[in-house]
């Protein structure tokens, strides 16, 4: 199971959650085309940096002329426009949704008929997208928290000076183990308080052997104290096997849906942010037949998939467990055929190539576009990769080639002449598999025995 730690205690704000994800292998190249995604004037750049004596990415949202008001409405808009994945559309939705309670508690009005001031500014969409987005190209399993650091001081606000923590950032801290280390300015923001909404436990340093650790920078640089920088570490769980982690397994089965929307169903799982998504048919209760609906899903993409199941089938309900799960390690590689480049996927146990599988869709476009039969570009751009072991995909082992099966004359018996026509080879058919031949019937002279009690006469 991967674990990611978020340690709080230099606290926490969603530009330095942006920069320490960065730091610990979520691409600026990635997170840029999430932050385009939006399809809104803004963006963003990475640089590196120092606080503190201690090195990490700082990440800055541009967004020129964009004062922020905004009510919850217009959020929604924005995320139902992008072109983000539908996962991550409703993870970042909630976070929103959360804001907005707490400034609707605060002003004693709603959710819908707030607007927020600093906070309804495309950067906190940036934030809380790319927070998201961030967890989901790193497959963390569980998010473990510390205690976070709130700093201390006052902070300037469109209603005036107000203490730290802020308003919204107390209210979004409830339940949050939290501490004050006076430090005279304010360390936890409203929006990184409402991404402490990502974290699944505050329990302190998780059992877990760290793989990567990253630094996020803020823009303050005090010259004592703790440095303003964000820190998490990316490990495996203790006793779990690299790969493995946990997903969720959703059902439906209905006896009443048309077959023909099957396949919809399908892509609509998938387009929702489905792992992986299929159907099979079962007998039901009476003898009907039915279709069983079975979607894996992270717990980011748990709302939407079981909506999806709502919306597209006839079922009343759906079944949701957890299971624990392996996978390999993956990479995408490209090959060279004489169509043109094509993806190969291959699957890593150990540092070592166990699976090697052409790319489907790129396949098939190449067959369409070169009039090729399907069959023949797949099996030669599997050649392809498997030619290239060790160039191109790593450590690939290479695969042992068949042994030939023995030619028919190396099968005569013992002391039996080559020219036995019982030992000539079948003459070649092409391509295809010989077939073993028929056994023979055994010869009339072996019957003899039968044919005497065949002709004994009856006994009186």
């Amino acid at each position: 199971m991967r674990v990611l730690f978020v340690d709080g205690s230099a606290g926490l704000s969603g530009d330095m959650l942006l920069g320490a994800l960065v730091d610990i292998g979520f691409p600026a190249g990635e997170l840029e085309k999430t932050v385009a995604a939006l399809r809104q004037p803004v963006s963003v750049t990475t640089s590196r940096g120092v606080r503190g004596g201690i090195a990490g990415t700082a990440v800055r949202v541009d967004a020129p002329g964009d004062r922020g008001h905004r009510h919850l409405a217009d959020f929604r808009r924005t995320l139902a426009g992008s072109d983000l994945p539908a996962g991550i559309r409703e993870r970042a939705g909630e976070l929103l949704e959360r804001i907005f309670a707490a400034e609707a508690e605060i002003h004693d009005s709603t959710a819908e008929r707030v607007h927020l001031h600093e906070l309804g500014s495309l950067d906190t969409l940036v934030d809380i997208v790319g927070a998201v987005a961030g967890l989901a190209y790193l497959r963390v399993d569980r998010v473990v928290g510390s205690e976070v650091n709130l700093g201390s001081g006052f902070v300037k606000a469109e209603h005036g000076i107000l203490a730290v923590p802020a308003p919204a950032t107390a209210l979004l801290l409830r339940g949050v183990p939290t501490f004050a280390d006076g430090s005279g300015f304010e360390r936890t923001t409203p929006t990184g308080a409402v991404l402490t909404g990502l974290v699944d436990a505050f329990e302190g340093w998780p059992a877990m052997t760290p793989k990567r650790v990253g630094y996020g920078l803020g823009t303050a640089d005090p010259r004592e104290g703790r440095p303003n920088a964000l820190r998490l570490v990316l490990g495996e769980a203790s006793g779990s096997a690299p790969g493995s982690g946990r997903i969720l397994v959703i059902e439906a089965t209905v006896d009443d849906l048309h077959p023909e929307l099957a396949p919809h169903i399908v892509e609509r799982l998938l387009a929702a942010g489905a792992k992986d998504a299929f159907f099979a048919p079962v007998h039901m209760k009476k003898g009907r037949p039915g279709l069983h609906f079975t979607a894996l899903a992270d717990e980011s993409g748990r709302k939407a998939v079981i909506a999806v199941l709502f919306a597209e089938s006839s079922t009343l309900g759906v079944r949701i467990r957890t299971s624990e799960r392996q996978v390999l390690e993956r990479r995408i590689v490209s090959v060279a055929t004489r169509w043109g480049p094509a993806a190969v996927k291959v699957g890593f146990l150990d540092g070592a190539a166990t699976q090697v599988a052409p790319e489907f869709e790129d396949c098939r476009r190449i067959a369409e576009r070169s009039g090729v039969p399907l069959k023949q570009v797949y099996h030669e751009v599997l050649a392809a990769a498997q030619s290239l072991a060790g160039e191109s995909v790593g450590p690939m082992e290479r695969r042992r080639p068949r042994r030939p099966a023995p030619h028919l004359r190396s099968l005569r018996p013992h002391g039996a002449p080559a020219s036995s026509p019982a030992c000539a080879a079948p003459p070649r058919s092409g391509p295809m598999e010989r077939r073993r031949p028929r056994r023979p019937a055994p010869h009339p002279r072996s019957l003899r025995q039968s044919s005497r009690d065949f002709d004994a006469p009856a006994p009186e």
